[in-house]
Protein backbone atom coordinates (compact mmCIF):
# COMPACT_ATOMS: atom_id res chain seq x y z
CA UNK A 1 0.00 0.00 0.00
CA UNK A 2 1.35 3.48 -0.92
CA UNK A 3 1.23 6.25 1.99
CA UNK A 4 1.14 9.55 0.92
CA UNK A 5 3.86 11.68 1.66
CA UNK A 6 3.80 15.12 2.87
CA UNK A 7 5.66 18.23 3.44
CA UNK A 8 5.26 21.36 5.76
CA UNK A 9 6.01 24.54 4.66
CA UNK A 10 5.88 28.14 6.50
CA UNK A 11 5.33 31.27 4.11
CA UNK A 12 5.70 34.79 4.67
CA UNK A 13 2.97 36.93 3.42
CA UNK A 14 2.93 40.74 3.28
CA UNK A 15 0.82 43.13 1.17
CA UNK A 16 2.16 45.07 -2.04
CA UNK A 17 -0.85 46.32 -3.70
CA UNK A 18 -4.16 45.65 -6.46
CA UNK A 19 -4.32 44.35 -9.76
CA UNK A 20 -7.90 44.06 -11.46
CA UNK A 21 -6.41 43.60 -14.77
CA UNK A 22 -4.49 40.55 -14.92
CA UNK A 23 -5.96 36.83 -14.08
CA UNK A 24 -5.29 35.79 -10.59
CA UNK A 25 -3.19 32.98 -11.35
CA UNK A 26 -0.47 34.70 -12.21
CA UNK A 27 -0.29 36.96 -9.51
CA UNK A 28 1.53 37.09 -6.56
CA UNK A 29 0.35 35.88 -3.26
CA UNK A 30 1.08 40.12 -2.01
CA UNK A 31 -1.15 41.28 -4.53
CA UNK A 32 -5.16 41.70 -3.98
CA UNK A 33 -7.64 41.60 -6.83
CA UNK A 34 -9.64 43.62 -4.48
CA UNK A 35 -8.70 45.55 -1.52
CA UNK A 36 -10.53 49.14 -0.33
CA UNK A 37 -9.71 50.67 3.36
CA UNK A 38 -6.49 49.58 3.48
CA UNK A 39 -3.03 51.20 3.28
CA UNK A 40 -0.49 48.90 2.41
CA UNK A 41 2.64 51.17 1.38
CA UNK A 42 4.15 50.03 4.51
CA UNK A 43 3.76 46.30 3.97
CA UNK A 44 1.95 45.93 6.49
CA UNK A 45 -1.68 47.10 6.72
CA UNK A 46 -3.09 49.82 7.75
CA UNK A 47 -6.06 52.08 7.94
CA UNK A 48 -6.39 53.96 4.88
CA UNK A 49 -7.92 57.41 3.91
CA UNK A 50 -10.82 58.72 4.98
CA UNK A 51 -12.63 62.20 5.71
CA UNK A 52 -12.50 64.17 9.62
CA UNK A 53 -13.87 66.97 11.07
CA UNK A 54 -11.33 69.95 11.67
CA UNK A 55 -12.08 73.13 14.04
CA UNK A 56 -10.96 75.44 10.66
CA UNK A 57 -13.21 74.38 8.38
CA UNK A 58 -17.00 74.62 9.12
CA UNK A 59 -18.99 71.06 9.03
CA UNK A 60 -21.09 72.87 5.96
CA UNK A 61 -18.34 73.65 3.94
CA UNK A 62 -18.33 71.59 0.25
CA UNK A 63 -15.51 73.90 -1.00
CA UNK A 64 -13.14 76.11 0.89
CA UNK A 65 -9.98 78.56 0.29
CA UNK A 66 -7.70 80.51 2.13
CA UNK A 67 -7.75 83.99 1.69
CA UNK A 68 -4.69 86.19 2.47
CA UNK A 69 -4.35 90.07 2.84
CA UNK A 70 -3.57 92.71 4.78
CA UNK A 71 -6.08 95.06 6.93
CA UNK A 72 -6.49 98.79 6.76
CA UNK A 73 -3.26 99.02 9.46
CA UNK A 74 -1.34 97.10 7.12
CA UNK A 75 -1.11 93.95 10.09
CA UNK A 76 -1.33 90.30 7.93
CA UNK A 77 -5.01 88.51 7.77
CA UNK A 78 -5.77 84.95 7.11
CA UNK A 79 -9.27 84.52 6.18
CA UNK A 80 -10.86 80.91 5.09
CA UNK A 81 -13.85 81.07 2.53
CA UNK A 82 -16.33 78.50 2.04
CA UNK A 83 -19.35 77.63 -0.15
CA UNK A 84 -22.25 75.38 0.97
CA UNK A 85 -24.23 72.72 -0.59
CA UNK A 86 -27.04 75.39 -1.19
CA UNK A 87 -24.38 77.72 -3.02
CA UNK A 88 -24.20 80.63 -0.29
CA UNK A 89 -20.49 81.93 0.20
CA UNK A 90 -19.37 82.11 3.63
CA UNK A 91 -16.40 83.38 5.20
CA UNK A 92 -14.46 83.73 9.03
CA UNK A 93 -14.86 87.13 10.49
CA UNK A 94 -11.61 88.05 11.36
CA UNK A 95 -12.60 90.70 14.46
CA UNK A 96 -15.80 88.59 15.19
CA UNK A 97 -14.12 84.92 15.25
CA UNK A 98 -17.20 84.07 13.55
CA UNK A 99 -18.88 82.63 10.33
CA UNK A 100 -20.95 84.74 8.24
CA UNK A 101 -22.42 84.94 4.68
CA UNK A 102 -20.62 87.89 2.06
CA UNK A 103 -24.74 87.74 0.24
CA UNK A 104 -27.74 86.31 0.19
CA UNK A 105 -27.27 84.66 -3.22
CA UNK A 106 -26.51 81.38 -4.09
CA UNK A 107 -23.83 80.71 -6.83
CA UNK A 108 -23.39 77.59 -8.58
CA UNK A 109 -19.86 75.34 -7.74
CA UNK A 110 -16.88 78.14 -7.48
CA UNK A 111 -13.46 78.43 -8.29
CA UNK A 112 -10.93 80.82 -6.34
CA UNK A 113 -7.27 82.07 -6.26
CA UNK A 114 -5.27 84.81 -4.46
CA UNK A 115 -4.23 87.87 -6.33
CA UNK A 116 -2.89 91.21 -5.77
CA UNK A 117 -4.21 94.00 -7.72
CA UNK A 118 -3.79 97.84 -7.39
CA UNK A 119 -1.80 96.88 -4.56
CA UNK A 120 -4.59 94.97 -2.71
CA UNK A 121 -4.83 91.64 -1.91
CA UNK A 122 -8.17 90.09 -3.52
CA UNK A 123 -9.75 86.47 -3.60
CA UNK A 124 -11.25 85.90 -7.19
CA UNK A 125 -14.27 84.13 -7.38
CA UNK A 126 -15.60 82.24 -10.67
CA UNK A 127 -18.33 80.05 -11.59
CA UNK A 128 -19.20 79.39 -15.34
CA UNK A 129 -22.87 81.18 -15.11
CA UNK A 130 -21.64 84.18 -13.50
CA UNK A 131 -18.72 87.08 -14.44
CA UNK A 132 -15.99 86.97 -12.43
CA UNK A 133 -15.87 88.26 -9.00
CA UNK A 134 -13.54 89.47 -6.27
CA UNK A 135 -13.50 89.47 -2.61
CA UNK A 136 -11.54 91.73 -0.28
CA UNK A 137 -12.33 90.79 3.00
CA UNK A 138 -15.61 92.51 3.40
CA UNK A 139 -17.13 93.43 -0.08
CA UNK A 140 -17.81 91.31 -3.13
CA UNK A 141 -17.97 92.71 -6.21
CA UNK A 142 -18.73 91.51 -9.83
CA UNK A 143 -16.35 92.33 -12.89
CA UNK A 144 -18.59 92.73 -15.66
CA UNK A 145 -17.28 91.76 -19.00
CA UNK A 146 -15.50 88.52 -18.00
CA UNK A 147 -16.22 85.30 -19.97
CA UNK A 148 -18.12 83.01 -18.04
CA UNK A 149 -14.95 81.27 -16.31
CA UNK A 150 -15.13 77.48 -16.19
CA UNK A 151 -11.30 77.26 -15.41
CA UNK A 152 -8.27 80.07 -14.54
CA UNK A 153 -4.70 80.17 -14.21
CA UNK A 154 -2.73 83.15 -13.24
CA UNK A 155 0.36 83.29 -16.04
CA UNK A 156 2.83 86.05 -16.26
CA UNK A 157 0.17 88.36 -14.38
CA UNK A 158 -2.55 87.65 -17.09
CA UNK A 159 -5.50 85.67 -16.01
CA UNK A 160 -6.05 82.97 -18.66
CA UNK A 161 -9.52 81.42 -18.83
CA UNK A 162 -12.05 78.45 -20.67
CA UNK A 163 -15.12 78.85 -20.86
CA UNK A 164 -18.06 76.29 -21.46
CA UNK A 165 -20.18 78.83 -23.52
CA UNK A 166 -17.42 79.28 -26.17
CA UNK A 167 -15.75 75.53 -26.10
CA UNK A 168 -12.88 76.43 -28.80
CA UNK A 169 -11.21 79.86 -27.27
CA UNK A 170 -8.92 80.28 -24.12
CA UNK A 171 -9.33 83.84 -23.16
CA UNK A 172 -6.87 86.16 -21.49
CA UNK A 173 -7.24 89.56 -19.58
CA UNK A 174 -4.87 92.44 -20.12
CA UNK A 175 -1.49 92.32 -18.61
CA UNK A 176 -1.61 93.25 -15.04
CA UNK A 177 -5.22 93.42 -14.74
CA UNK A 178 -7.37 90.71 -14.76
CA UNK A 179 -10.15 92.13 -14.64
CA UNK A 180 -10.32 93.79 -18.27
CA UNK A 181 -11.00 91.59 -20.71
CA UNK A 182 -11.52 94.05 -23.63
CA UNK A 183 -10.45 92.53 -26.54
CA UNK A 184 -7.51 94.83 -28.19
CA UNK A 185 -3.86 94.10 -29.17
CA UNK A 186 -2.91 96.27 -26.10
CA UNK A 187 -5.11 94.59 -23.63
CA UNK A 188 -6.62 91.10 -23.79
CA UNK A 189 -7.92 88.80 -26.07
CA UNK A 190 -8.83 85.13 -27.26
CA UNK A 191 -6.90 82.04 -28.58
CA UNK A 192 -8.51 80.00 -30.64
CA UNK A 193 -7.88 76.18 -31.63
CA UNK A 194 -9.80 74.84 -33.87
CA UNK A 195 -8.93 71.10 -34.62
CA UNK A 196 -9.53 67.37 -34.08
CA UNK A 197 -8.55 67.69 -30.32
CA UNK A 198 -11.73 69.15 -29.30
CA UNK A 199 -12.87 71.34 -26.67
CA UNK A 200 -10.94 73.35 -24.61
CA UNK A 201 -11.60 72.31 -20.58
CA UNK A 202 -8.68 73.50 -18.37
CA UNK A 203 -5.99 75.73 -18.75
CA UNK A 204 -2.61 75.63 -15.97
CA UNK A 205 0.24 77.62 -15.84
CA UNK A 206 3.25 75.10 -15.34
CA UNK A 207 6.76 75.92 -15.32
CA UNK A 208 7.35 78.85 -17.88
CA UNK A 209 4.15 77.96 -20.04
CA UNK A 210 0.73 77.53 -19.96
CA UNK A 211 -1.36 74.40 -21.08
CA UNK A 212 -4.30 73.80 -22.46
CA UNK A 213 -6.06 70.84 -21.72
CA UNK A 214 -8.54 69.36 -24.08
CA UNK A 215 -11.31 66.55 -24.51
CA UNK A 216 -8.35 64.66 -26.56
CA UNK A 217 -4.97 66.10 -26.33
CA UNK A 218 -3.01 68.46 -24.73
CA UNK A 219 -1.87 72.04 -26.37
CA UNK A 220 1.08 74.67 -25.02
CA UNK A 221 1.20 78.33 -25.27
CA UNK A 222 3.65 80.66 -25.02
CA UNK A 223 2.72 83.78 -23.63
CA UNK A 224 5.82 85.78 -21.94
CA UNK A 225 5.07 89.54 -22.25
CA UNK A 226 3.55 90.69 -25.76
CA UNK A 227 0.37 89.10 -27.10
CA UNK A 228 1.63 89.35 -30.49
CA UNK A 229 4.03 87.41 -29.49
CA UNK A 230 1.91 84.11 -28.18
CA UNK A 231 2.23 81.14 -29.60
CA UNK A 232 0.66 77.73 -29.86
CA UNK A 233 2.35 74.46 -29.76
CA UNK A 234 0.50 70.70 -30.13
CA UNK A 235 1.57 67.85 -27.50
CA UNK A 236 -0.67 64.98 -27.16
CA UNK A 237 -3.38 63.55 -28.81
CA UNK A 238 -5.32 61.14 -26.50
CA UNK A 239 -6.85 58.26 -28.01
CA UNK A 240 -9.17 58.71 -25.11
CA UNK A 241 -11.60 61.46 -23.36
CA UNK A 242 -9.54 63.80 -20.74
CA UNK A 243 -11.23 64.65 -17.62
CA UNK A 244 -11.11 68.11 -15.97
CA UNK A 245 -11.70 67.62 -12.82
CA UNK A 246 -9.17 65.03 -12.58
CA UNK A 247 -6.26 67.57 -13.69
CA UNK A 248 -3.97 68.33 -11.26
CA UNK A 249 -0.06 70.05 -11.00
CA UNK A 250 2.06 67.46 -8.66
CA UNK A 251 5.17 69.21 -8.20
CA UNK A 252 7.32 68.30 -10.98
CA UNK A 253 4.45 66.92 -13.26
CA UNK A 254 0.94 67.38 -14.39
CA UNK A 255 -1.51 64.28 -13.02
CA UNK A 256 -4.97 63.76 -14.72
CA UNK A 257 -7.05 60.60 -15.85
CA UNK A 258 -8.34 59.99 -19.34
CA UNK A 259 -11.32 57.23 -20.18
CA UNK A 260 -8.29 55.15 -20.91
CA UNK A 261 -6.44 55.62 -17.63
CA UNK A 262 -4.49 57.55 -15.50
CA UNK A 263 -1.32 59.21 -16.91
CA UNK A 264 1.75 61.52 -16.02
CA UNK A 265 2.56 64.13 -17.87
CA UNK A 266 6.05 66.15 -17.48
CA UNK A 267 5.60 69.34 -19.80
CA UNK A 268 6.58 67.45 -22.67
CA UNK A 269 5.30 63.88 -23.04
CA UNK A 270 2.44 61.75 -21.26
CA UNK A 271 3.14 58.11 -19.52
CA UNK A 272 0.28 56.05 -18.18
CA UNK A 273 0.26 54.86 -14.84
CA UNK A 274 -1.40 52.28 -12.66
CA UNK A 275 -2.41 50.02 -15.41
CA UNK A 276 -3.11 47.42 -12.77
CA UNK A 277 -6.13 49.22 -11.69
CA UNK A 278 -7.78 49.99 -15.09
CA UNK A 279 -10.98 48.42 -14.74
CA UNK A 280 -11.91 49.00 -11.19
CA UNK A 281 -11.64 52.96 -11.50
CA UNK A 282 -14.06 54.73 -13.57
CA UNK A 283 -12.50 58.07 -14.88
CA UNK A 284 -15.74 59.10 -16.61
CA UNK A 285 -16.76 59.99 -12.76
CA UNK A 286 -14.05 61.85 -11.45
CA UNK A 287 -15.34 64.59 -9.06
CA UNK A 288 -12.27 65.68 -7.64
CA UNK A 289 -8.26 65.99 -7.13
CA UNK A 290 -5.69 67.55 -5.82
CA UNK A 291 -1.76 67.42 -4.27
CA UNK A 292 -1.06 67.54 -0.70
CA UNK A 293 2.17 66.07 0.79
CA UNK A 294 3.27 64.79 -2.29
CA UNK A 295 0.44 62.70 -2.97
CA UNK A 296 -1.99 62.87 -6.08
CA UNK A 297 -5.59 62.45 -4.55
CA UNK A 298 -8.43 61.65 -7.20
CA UNK A 299 -12.30 61.31 -6.61
CA UNK A 300 -14.02 59.26 -8.69
CA UNK A 301 -16.50 56.12 -8.59
CA UNK A 302 -15.05 52.56 -8.82
CA UNK A 303 -17.05 49.39 -10.06
CA UNK A 304 -15.59 46.60 -6.83
CA UNK A 305 -18.05 44.55 -8.31
CA UNK A 306 -19.32 42.85 -5.04
CA UNK A 307 -22.46 43.77 -4.29
CA UNK A 308 -21.77 45.63 -1.17
CA UNK A 309 -22.62 49.21 0.28
CA UNK A 310 -20.00 50.86 2.24
CA UNK A 311 -20.71 54.17 3.21
CA UNK A 312 -21.30 56.71 1.22
CA UNK A 313 -23.02 54.04 -1.17
CA UNK A 314 -25.89 53.43 0.60
CA UNK A 315 -27.59 56.48 -0.91
CA UNK A 316 -26.96 58.47 -3.66
CA UNK A 317 -23.47 59.41 -4.82
CA UNK A 318 -21.39 60.89 -7.24
CA UNK A 319 -18.24 59.40 -6.24
CA UNK A 320 -17.55 55.95 -3.98
CA UNK A 321 -13.62 56.00 -3.98
CA UNK A 322 -10.50 58.04 -3.06
CA UNK A 323 -7.20 56.73 -4.84
CA UNK A 324 -4.12 58.26 -3.15
CA UNK A 325 -0.83 57.87 -5.40
CA UNK A 326 2.76 58.92 -4.25
CA UNK A 327 4.15 60.76 -7.20
CA UNK A 328 7.51 60.20 -5.87
CA UNK A 329 7.73 56.16 -5.01
CA UNK A 330 4.57 55.32 -7.05
CA UNK A 331 2.69 54.18 -3.91
CA UNK A 332 -0.78 53.68 -3.76
CA UNK A 333 -3.75 53.17 -1.60
CA UNK A 334 -7.86 53.01 -2.08
CA UNK A 335 -10.52 54.05 -0.62
CA UNK A 336 -14.19 53.09 -0.56
CA UNK A 337 -17.55 54.46 0.63
CA UNK A 338 -16.26 58.29 0.23
CA UNK A 339 -18.54 60.58 -1.78
CA UNK A 340 -15.81 63.50 -2.35
CA UNK A 341 -16.93 66.31 -4.58
CA UNK A 342 -14.05 68.66 -3.68
CA UNK A 343 -10.59 68.70 -2.79
CA UNK A 344 -8.29 71.71 -2.39
CA UNK A 345 -4.30 71.98 -0.33
CA UNK A 346 -4.36 74.48 2.41
CA UNK A 347 -2.66 76.22 5.06
CA UNK A 348 -4.39 78.07 8.04
CA UNK A 349 -3.31 79.04 11.38
CA UNK A 350 -0.21 77.59 11.05
CA UNK A 351 -1.36 73.55 10.11
CA UNK A 352 -1.80 72.03 6.31
CA UNK A 353 -4.30 70.24 5.32
CA UNK A 354 -6.29 68.73 2.50
CA UNK A 355 -9.47 70.09 3.05
CA UNK A 356 -12.39 68.82 0.90
CA UNK A 357 -16.40 68.44 0.66
CA UNK A 358 -17.97 64.52 1.27
CA UNK A 359 -21.66 64.94 0.30
CA UNK A 360 -23.17 68.26 2.11
CA UNK A 361 -19.97 68.23 4.93
CA UNK A 362 -16.58 69.63 4.86
CA UNK A 363 -13.82 68.14 6.91
CA UNK A 364 -10.01 67.55 6.09
CA UNK A 365 -8.31 63.99 4.29
CA UNK A 366 -6.30 62.16 6.62
CA UNK A 367 -5.35 58.51 7.25
CA UNK A 368 -8.17 57.66 9.57
CA UNK A 369 -10.00 54.88 7.72
CA UNK A 370 -13.67 56.51 8.73
CA UNK A 371 -16.28 58.44 7.10
CA UNK A 372 -16.02 61.21 9.44
CA UNK A 373 -17.82 58.80 12.64
CA UNK A 374 -18.45 56.16 10.51
CA UNK A 375 -16.00 53.77 10.63
CA UNK A 376 -15.18 52.64 6.61
CA UNK A 377 -15.48 48.47 6.71
CA UNK A 378 -11.57 47.48 5.63
CA UNK A 379 -11.13 44.44 3.24
CA UNK A 380 -7.88 42.59 2.01
CA UNK A 381 -8.34 39.65 -0.18
CA UNK A 382 -5.90 37.45 -1.75
CA UNK A 383 -5.49 35.75 -5.20
CA UNK A 384 -6.25 32.22 -5.01
CA UNK A 385 -2.97 30.57 -5.40
CA UNK A 386 -1.60 26.57 -5.40
CA UNK A 387 2.18 28.07 -3.91
CA UNK A 388 3.50 26.98 -7.29
CA UNK A 389 2.62 23.06 -6.76
CA UNK A 390 -0.13 22.43 -8.98
CA UNK A 391 -0.27 18.55 -9.00
CA UNK A 392 -0.27 18.45 -5.26
CA UNK A 393 -3.24 18.86 -2.37
CA UNK A 394 -2.50 21.44 -0.08
CA UNK A 395 -3.70 21.51 3.53
CA UNK A 396 -3.30 25.36 4.92
CA UNK A 397 -3.45 24.16 8.55
CA UNK A 398 -2.09 27.75 10.66
CA UNK A 399 -2.28 31.22 9.69
CA UNK A 400 -0.41 33.15 12.12
CA UNK A 401 -1.49 36.87 12.86
CA UNK A 402 -0.29 40.17 14.25
CA UNK A 403 -2.81 42.56 14.88
CA UNK A 404 -3.79 46.00 17.03
CA UNK A 405 -7.54 45.57 16.66
CA UNK A 406 -10.17 42.56 16.25
CA UNK A 407 -10.18 41.05 12.49
CA UNK A 408 -11.21 38.39 10.70
CA UNK A 409 -9.52 35.63 8.71
CA UNK A 410 -11.18 34.18 6.03
CA UNK A 411 -9.73 30.95 4.06
CA UNK A 412 -11.08 29.49 0.69
CA UNK A 413 -10.32 26.36 -1.24
CA UNK A 414 -13.20 27.90 -3.48
CA UNK A 415 -15.53 24.79 -2.34
CA UNK A 416 -15.91 26.07 1.52
CA UNK A 417 -14.45 28.26 3.84
CA UNK A 418 -13.73 28.91 7.54
CA UNK A 419 -14.15 32.18 8.75
CA UNK A 420 -12.35 33.24 12.38
CA UNK A 421 -12.33 36.37 14.53
CA UNK A 422 -9.27 37.17 16.50
CA UNK A 423 -9.10 39.85 19.17
CA UNK A 424 -6.02 41.90 18.92
CA UNK A 425 -2.07 40.77 19.40
CA UNK A 426 -0.60 37.76 18.18
CA UNK A 427 -3.05 34.83 17.11
CA UNK A 428 -2.74 31.33 15.58
CA UNK A 429 -5.72 30.96 13.50
CA UNK A 430 -6.39 26.98 12.74
CA UNK A 431 -7.26 27.19 9.36
CA UNK A 432 -7.41 23.04 8.54
CA UNK A 433 -8.27 23.74 4.70
CA UNK A 434 -7.73 21.01 1.93
CA UNK A 435 -8.28 21.60 -2.16
CA UNK A 436 -5.55 22.70 -4.87
CA UNK A 437 -6.00 26.15 -5.00
CA UNK A 438 -6.04 28.36 -1.62
CA UNK A 439 -7.15 32.16 -1.41
CA UNK A 440 -7.56 34.08 2.24
CA UNK A 441 -9.28 37.14 2.90
CA UNK A 442 -8.82 39.98 5.88
CA UNK A 443 -11.69 41.97 7.30
CA UNK A 444 -11.43 44.95 9.91
CA UNK A 445 -14.51 46.93 11.07
CA UNK A 446 -12.03 49.75 13.17
CA UNK A 447 -8.57 51.22 12.92
CA UNK A 448 -6.21 48.87 12.86
CA UNK A 449 -2.31 48.08 11.85
CA UNK A 450 -1.86 44.08 10.42
CA UNK A 451 1.70 42.92 9.95
CA UNK A 452 2.69 40.34 7.28
CA UNK A 453 1.07 36.77 8.07
CA UNK A 454 2.79 33.48 7.84
CA UNK A 455 1.21 30.57 6.38
CA UNK A 456 1.67 27.45 7.56
CA UNK A 457 0.47 24.70 4.81
CA UNK A 458 0.91 20.80 3.79
CA UNK A 459 1.88 19.51 0.28
CA UNK A 460 0.21 16.16 -0.37
CA UNK A 461 2.24 13.99 -3.27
Amino acid sequence: MKIPSSARYRRRMGFSGIDVRRDESVLDFSVSPCAYNFDFSSGALRSGYGIAAHPSVPKEAVRYWVYRFADESGAAVEQYVYQTADGHLGYRNAQSGSDRFMTNVKFPPMTALNYRLNSKDILFLACDEKPLMSWDGSRLREHTGSPMISSMALHYERLFVTARDSPTKVFFSDDLDPTNWKISSDAGGFIELLDERGALNRVVSFGNYLYIFREHGISRVTAFAEQREFSVTDLFVSAGRIYPNSITKCGSVIMFAASDGLYVFDGYECRRTLKNLDGLLLPQSVTASAYFDGRYYLACKADFGDGRKIGAEAGEYAANALLTYSVGTGEYSLSRGLDILFMNACSYGGVDFLAAGDGGCGGIIVRCGKRFEEDLPKHWQSPETDFSAADMKKSVRDVYVQTTAPVTVTVSDGKRSRAVTVKAGRRRVRAGIFDGRISLALDASCDCEIKPLTLVFSAYG
